[in-house]
C-alpha cells in the first residue's frame, strides 16, 4: 500500500492531468503539485470536455472509494447542480474478479471451514464483482439456492487508508476554501466514512435485510430474502437467491401477462410506506435491484444503501407535502428550514419568494400529471441558492423517489408517484397522530422538559460564578469585525480631514489678521496655499468615503513622519 505522502500525489497528479489544478489547490495539495504540468484537454468533435466529465474521469482513475465518494455526491442534488449529479450517477463500481483460491481462503477465515464444506454447491466462477466484493451462486445442503457475497482481500484496508486520507483534505479544504466551509465539506466526507466502514461490514447488510423484512411482513407484494445467520459474518453474507424479471423488462413481464400497472403502483406503495409509515427505507431501488415474478410477487435485493429517518424528520416531510398540497407558502419554507436548518442567516422573504415558484409549478397541473422529478429538482435548486443542506438521508430519499419513478414510469409511462403519495399520505398522518404516536412525543418531551429543569438550578449557578469570575466576553465574527474596523476607519478619516480643515481656517485668520492691509492678505503665499487646502479638503468631504479615506491616510502618513 503506498505511502500517504505517494498517496496525496497521485491525487494531485490526477486532478491536474484532467485539468482541475485548482480544485487541487483548494483542498490543500500546493505543495504536491510541484512539477505537475496542467493538461490540456482537448475534448473531441463535440468541443472541449465539460468539468462534469472531467471529475467523473478523475474519480475513476483514483479508485473504488473515490468511486463509491462520487456515487454518493450524485445523490446530493442539493450541494451540487444537477449536470454533476447526473454525470456522476455513470459512475460504476464493477472490477476485475479476485481468484477463487482467494475467495475460498476469505470464506476458510470467516466461516472456519472451506466452501465445499459449507455449502452442497459453490459456484467457482463469480456472478458479479463490485470493488469491495464478489458474489457466487451456491446451493445449502437442504438444497436451498443462495447467493454469497465474500469481501475482497485487501478491500477494507485500502478504503480505510483512503478513508483518512479523505478527511484530512476536507480538513484542509474547510480552513482554505470558503466554498468547502459553506458546504460543510467535512459533515459531507464524515457521513460517507460512516456508510462506507458500514458497507465493509456485511453483517450492517444482513441487519438491514432483517428489519425490512419484519417491517414487509405483512405486505403481500414485496418480499425480502431471508439471510443465514450461520453462514454470514463481517467478511461473507449468505441469502436466498432472488429469480424473476427485472422490473423494467416491459416485454417478459407482457409474455407472462403481469400487470404492469399494478407492479408499478405496488412497488411504489411499499417504497413510500418503508419512508413515511416506517422511516427506515430501501436507498437504492434502481431496475437491477427489483425483480418480478411470474405471480407478479416484487423482490427487492442489496440492502447496503438504506436510509433512516427519525420521527421528528418524518413528520417535517408530512407537513411539507400537506403544505405543498395546501398551497401554502409560508409552510413550505417553514418545513423546508426544518429540515435543512441555516448555518448562517436566510432571507426569509427571498426565501418564501422562490417557495412560492415551486408551488406555482405544483398548481398548475393536476396532481396525477406531476412529475417528482421535476419537484425535486426545483426543491433541490432552491436549497442551493439559499445554501440550505438537506441530511444525508434525506438527499438519499429525493434520489430514491427519483429512482422510484424513473421504474414505474418504464412500466407505466402515464404513471406518477403523486397519486400514490396521496393514498399514502392519509396512512401516514394517521400513524404520526395516533394515540401511541402522541403519547412517545409527550413522553418525549415531558423527559426533556424534566431534565431540563433538575439541570437549570446548576446551569444558573455556573453561569453566575462564571460571570462573578471572568465577567462577560464579547464574541465578534471576523467578518463582522471586519466591517466594523472599516466604519471606524472611515469615522476617523473624515474627523482627521475636518480637524486639518479647522486648523487651516485657525491659521488663515490668524494672517489675515497681522496683515495691515487688504492686497497685502491677499498676496500672502501662506494663505493662498492654505485657502487652496482648505477647499480641496471640503470637495474631498463633500465627494464621499473614497476620497475622504485617501486624504485621511495621507495626512496620518505626514503625522507620523513628523
Amino acid at each position: 500500500m503506498p505511502s500517504v505522502t505517494a498517496r496525496y500525489r497521485r491525487i494531485a497528479e490526477v486532478l491536474v492531468r484532467n485539468g482541475m489544478s485548482a480544485l487541487a489547490d483548494q483542498i490543500g495539495l500546493r505543495e504536491h503539485m510541484t512539477g505537475l504540468v496542467y493538461r490540456h484537454l482537448s475534448g473531441d468533435a463535440s468541443g472541449p470536455v465539460p468539468g462534469p466529465t472531467r471529475l467523473r474521469r478523475a474519480l475513476e482513475e483514483l479508485g473504488p472509494t473515490f468511486v463509491k465518494l462520487g456515487q454518493m455526491l450524485s445523490t446530493r442534488r442539493d450541494m451540487l447542480p444537477l449536470e454533476y449529479t447526473a454525470e456522476l450517477e455513470k459512475l460504476q463500481t464493477s472490477t476485475s474478479p479476485v481468484t477463487y483460491a482467494q475467495i475460498a481462503e476469505t470464506i476458510r477465515r470467516e466461516l472456519g471451514a472451506d466452501p465445499h464444506e459449507l455449502y452442497d454447491e459453490f459456484d467457482e466462477t463469480p456472478l458479479a464483482s463490485a470493488s469491495i466484493g464478489q458474489a457466487h451462486r451456491a446451493r445449502l445442503k437442504d438444497g436451498t439456492a443462495v447467493i454469497v457475497k465474500v469481501r475482497k482481500p485487501g478491500a477494507a484496508e485500502m478504503i480505510h487508508s483512503d478513508l483518512d486520507l479523505m478527511k484530512s483534505l476536507a480538513a484542509l479544504a474547510s480552513r482554505e476554501w470558503s466554498l468547502a466551509r459553506d458546504a460543510d465539506i467535512e459533515s459531507v466526507v464524515a457521513s460517507f466514512d460512516k456508510m462506507m466502514r458500514r458497507e465493509l461490514d456485511y453483517r450492517t447488510e444482513a441487519a438491514n435485510a432483517r428489519r425490512l423484512r419484519r417491517n414487509l411482513a405483512e405486505d403481500r407484494t414485496v418480499h425480502i430474502p431471508r439471510v443465514y445467520d450461520e453462514l454470514t459474518t463481517s467478511g461473507v453474507l449468505t441469502e436466498q437467491f432472488v429469480t424473476g424479471m427485472r422490473i423494467t423488462d416491459a416485454a417478459a413481464l407482457d409474455a407472462a401477462r403481469i400487470n404492469r400497472r399494478k407492479v408499478a403502483h405496488d412497488a411504489t406503495d411499499s417504497l413510500l410506506r418503508m419512508v413515511l409509515v416506517d422511516g427506515f427505507f430501501h436507498a437504492d431501488p434502481h431496475p437491477g435491484n427489483m425483480f418480478v415474478e411470474s405471480d407478479g410477487t416484487i423482490w427487492l435485493i442489496d440492502f447496503g444503501m438504506v436510509g433512516t429517518l427519525t420521527p421528528e424528520v418524518r413528520e417535517h416531510l408530512l407537513w411539507l407535502a400537506v403544505a405543498l398540497g395546501r398551497q401554502d407558502e409560508d409552510a413550505v419554507a417553514s418545513a423546508l428550514l426544518q429540515l435543512a436548518p441555516p448555518r448562517r442567516g436566510v432571507d426569509r422573504r427571498r426565501l418564501t419568494r422562490d417557495v412560492s415558484e415551486l408551488v406555482d409549478l405544483i398548481t398548475e397541473k393536476p396532481l396525477g400529471e406531476i412529475s417528482v422529478a421535476a419537484v425535486v429538482e426545483r426543491i433541490t435548486a432552491l436549497l442551493r441558492r439559499h445554501r440550505l443542506q438537506l441530511p444525508a438521508d434525506v438527499s438519499s430519499l429525493l434520489r430514491m423517489l427519483v429512482l422510484t419513478e424513473s421504474s414505474a414510469i418504464a412500466l407505466d409511462p402515464d404513471f406518477r408517484v403523486a397519486t400514490v403519495l396521496e393514498e399514502v399520505l392519509p396512512i401516514a398522518i394517521g400513524e404520526l397522530l395516533s394515540p401511541d404516536a402522541l403519547a412517545r412525543r409527550m413522553g418525549s418531551a415531558s423527559r426533556t422538559a424534566l431534565r431540563l429543569g433538575s439541570e437549570l438550578p446548576q446551569r444558573a449557578l455556573r453561569l453566575l460564578d462564571d460571570y462573578e469570575t471572568r465577567g462577560v466576553d464579547v464574541h465578534i465574527d471576523a467578518a463582522d469585525l471586519d466591517k466594523v474596523i472599516t466604519r471606524m476607519e472611515n469615522t476617523a478619516d473624515r474627523l482627521i480631514v475636518g480637524m486639518t480643515m479647522s486648523a487651516l481656517l485657525v491659521g488663515i485668520s490668524t494672517v489675515l489678521a497681522s496683515q495691515p492691509s487688504a492686497v497685502g492678505r491677499m498676496r500672502d503665499p501662506l494663505l493662498i496655499g492654505a485657502g487652496g487646502t482648505t477647499a480641496l479638503m471640503g470637495m474631498l468631504l463633500a465627494a464621499g468615503a473614497g476620497p475622504v479615506r485617501t486624504a485621511g491616510r495621507f495626512v496620518r502618513r505626514n503625522l507620523r513622519g513628523s
